[in-house]
This record gives C-alpha cells, structure tokens and sequence, in this order.
C-alpha cells in the first residue's frame, strides 16, 4: 500500500510559512531555476540530440547548438555563485570526474597525436562533461527532472521517428554486411550501431516511468517511443545493440522484486518477438557467435583486440586522448580505433585511468543506489506518518510528496540501466568520449541532492504530526 492510495480523496487548505526547516509553519520548497532559464537548458539539450545544426544550415552558420549551450553555461554559473546545490552522497562522483579529466589533461602533452587529442578533448570530453554541471545545477526538483526527461525522450522519439518514416520509404533502409539495416537520417546517428545504441538508451526509461505517469497521454507518449525505439534496434542489424538488449534485460531482472514472473514475461513475448521477426535479423543476432553472411568484421576486430592489447602492455601509461589509431598505425600499419571501451580508456589513459574510469562509473551506481534506498525510506516514513490521521491539507501534500518518491525512485532505477546498457555496448564500441557517461552522472548527482531536499519535506511532516498542528496544511508546491 502506497501513501498516494491512502491519502487521496482530500483537498488542501492553504498554510503561511515558505522557510525551509523542517518545522511546523514552515513548508519546505524546493529552490528552483526560474523557468525561463530552465527553458533555455532543456532548448539546448533537445537542440543537441536532435542534432539540430546538422539539419539547417541557417542555424549551423550561427553555431545555435553552441550558443544555446553557452547561454546555459553563463546562467548556471550565475545560478551558482548564488547558491550552491545539493549534492548529497555525490561527492566521490564529482572528485573522480575531476581525477579522470585530470588523467586526459595529463595526456595531452604526451599524445601520439596530439592535435586530434586536442580536439577530442576540448570538442567532446569537455564539452560533453558540462551537461553533468548544467544537471547539477539546474535540476533540482522532481517537476523539473521529469521536464528535462521528456524534453530527453522527445528528442529520441524525434530521431527513431524519421529512422521509421525512412524505414517505411526504404531512404535510411539498404543492405551492410548482408543484412537489410536502417540507418539515422543526420550523421550523429547515420551508423546503424549509433542509431540502435542511441535507441536502446530510451527502453530504460520507458519501462520504468511507465508506472510512474497517470495520465493517458503521458503514457501513449511512452508506448509510440517503445515502438519506434524498438524498431530501430531491430532493423538496424547492430549486433551490438541485440546484445545490449540482453543487458537490459539482465539489468530489469535484477531489479525485478517477482523474478520468476519477470522471467515468465519475458519468455512468452521474446517467443512471440521471435515468431514475428524478419529472418536476416535472426540470422543477424546468431552470427555473433559465428561466421556473419558477408564482409569480415568480426576477424577485423578480434585483431584490433590483440592489437590493442599489445599496444598496452607496451606503453602502460597510455599512449594520449584519441591516439590509439596513430599509434596503432606507428606500430602496426594499421589504423582502425580499438571498438571496445575498455581498451579505449585503458590504451588511451594508461592504467591509472582505467582504474580511475572504473571508480567513477562504480561510484554512478553507488550513488543511484543510495538515492534510491532513501526515496524507498521516505516513502515507508510517510506510509507510517499517515496512520496517526494527519489533516486533510497535510493528507495531500503528503500525496504528491509520494508521488514525487516514486518518481525519482523510477528515474535512478532508469539512469542505472542506461549506464549498464553503455557498459555491455562498450565490448563493441567506443564511448569514452561520448555524452553518455555525462548524461548518467548528471542524473545521479542530481538525484543525489534531491535525496537531501525530499528528506526535509518528510521530516517536516513527520515533526508536524508530532507537534500542535495548525488546521489546514501546507499547500502542495
């Protein structure tokens, strides 16, 4: 039994106070960004996944995805030097951040190729790393993390939608390795495996939100994205997003409190799912472990392995950001980059990168764990509270405090799957310098520091039902 489904039914009076102790008289708010500013932010991060700047070239010429971006920075920083943000049980998160940019930093100087480590650098590390600042700042309540994810997941829904549409025309729809497979319409998502990897991203999401929105648009909105997200995976031929599924999958059975029935779920419809699927597609998924109809990838990247292997125990220390394709050229006469994560941070940032890499994604999911467990707490000492028959004012306010709880207890759950997912991709590709690990880190500092402020609204109700309370109650913010 949720405290939603036992306080509903009451409407609330109004009640003076906008401090933030938690003492009766005084409700708790959240401090937010005004909306506006907010606006601004959630501009940029739609601008930036739908890849706007490759669509017009009117909003290429003015470089519109990085003004928005700046605009953002500038006012983060204005939000910040007025206040500093709640970052909870983050704080080993945001010094690992800190040591892995000091491990590219340091490698800079020392790169194999060190103008294309520059650039890498400056055009998608730093770049990229700033949405965990602009998150950290500007998301600090559940109304505006739940904004931010749907300006998130409009954004794929927009790209998996043309990647349908291009499907249903045959445009973005033509034969690679053998295989029939559906491409992105701009060339952020133009590979198969970038659209099946960017795709996949948003099935986290869904699935754990869907419980979490009531209303019927909100869901529909949730299903029309499972079914272009899910066409893409599939028709992109990407054996690395089929295997990413299977992460998922593994990531939601873990999760699942009733395995045996999560497991009976998804045998019946992976059967189903498998009845209905074109052929080449499963013959796609079965050449991961054996011979692929056409071309030679997979022998191309057993060798890249070894390879990058040997550049390793070589040059322990790494051989500089983005360098391992020059070095590999130096050593091998050959060029191409590692297609595994692992390797990527291990060749490019030596050992003490990997190691440092290591504890800050152990530290993503520590953080989201902690946040979760002190969601699931708040709501056992509101479902407690609730029994001693608060007011009618305070009944409500309590409601939608749960409703927030669950929430934010569905997007830590969603941000840990979508960082498992990256990591199983990351044995077929190269994501060091992608916006993903950003993405997550972001969402888990900000959770963080909402475990805080949630924390004194249930503290408040808790010392309003243990003290005279005025008649009426907070009115709900």
């Amino acid at each position: 039994m949720t405290v939603h489904g036992s306080l509903m039914g009451s409407s609330a009076e109004s009640w003076r106070g906008t401090g933030s102790s938690p003492v009766p008289g005084t409700y708790p708010r959240y401090v937010q960004a005004p909306m506006l500013v907010f606006l601004v932010f959630l501009a940029f991060v739609v601008v930036r996944y739908v890849a706007a700047n490759d669509r017009m070239d009117l909003l290429s010429t003015i470089r519109f995805e990085f003004l928005l971006g700046a605009a953002s920075i500038v006012l983060a920083i204005i939000q910040l030097s007025a206040r500093k943000p709640e970052i909870g049980s983050a704080r080993v998160l945001l010094i690992a951040i800190v040591l892995l940019f000091f491990c590219m930093i340091l490698e800079l100087p020392l790169a194999a190729d060190p103008v294309e480590a520059r650039r890498v650098f400056i055009d998608r590390a730093f770049k990229f790393a700033m949405l965990t600042f602009l998150l950290m700042v500007f998301v600090e309540s559940p109304r505006y993390m739940q904004l931010f994810l749907w300006a998130f997941l409009f954004s794929i829904f927009y790209i998996t939608l043309e990647s349908v549409q291009g499907l249903i025309s045959g445009g973005l729809y033509w034969q690679n390795q053998g295989v029939m497979r559906l491409h992105g319409a701009v060339p952020m998502y133009g590979h198969p495996n970038s659209l099946g990897g960017v795709s996949l991203g948003a099935l986290p999401f869904v699935f754990y939100l869907w419980s979490e929105m009531k209303r019927w648009y909100l869901r529909a909105g949730l299903l029309a994205l499972a079914g272009t997200a899910s066409t893409c995976v599939v028709y992109s031929g990407s054996r690395t997003a089929y295997v990413g599924i299977i992460g998922l999958i593994m990531w939601m059975f873990y999760q699942s409190k009733r395995k045996g029935r999560f497991l009976l779920v998804v045998l019946v419809f992976g059967a189903l799912f498998v009845a209905v699927l074109p052929k080449q597609y499963i013959e796609r998924f079965e050449s991961i472990g054996g011979q692929e109809k056409e071309g030679n990838s997979k022998l191309a990247r057993i060798q890249i392995l070894r390879d990058a292997w040997t550049i390793l125990l070589e040059n322990p220390l790494g051989v500089g950001v983005a360098s391992f394709p020059a070095k590999r050229t130096q050593r091998f006469g050959r060029s191409q980059d590692t297609h595994n994560l692992y390797l990527e941070v291990a060749t490019n940032l030596g050992v003490q990168g990997f190691v440092v890499f290591c504890v800050m994604v152990a530290s993503m999911f520590a953080t989201l764990r902690r946040a979760t467990l002190d969601f699931g707490a708040q709501r056992r000492r509101l479902l407690r509270i609730a029994r001693r028959g608060p007011p009618r004012g305070v009944r409500v306010a309590m409601a939608r405090h749960d409703r927030d709880l669950g929430l934010l207890i569905a997007v830590s759950r969603a941000t840990g799957g979508f960082i498992f997912v990256r990591l199983v991709l990351g044995a077929f590709g190269m994501d060091l310098y992608e916006i993903y690990w950003w993405f997550g880190a972001g969402i888990a500092v900000a959770l963080s520091g909402m475990a805080v402020t949630t924390a004194r609204r249930t503290d408040f109700f808790d010392a309003a039902m243990s003290d005279d309370l005025p008649q009426g109650g907070p009115t709900p913010s």
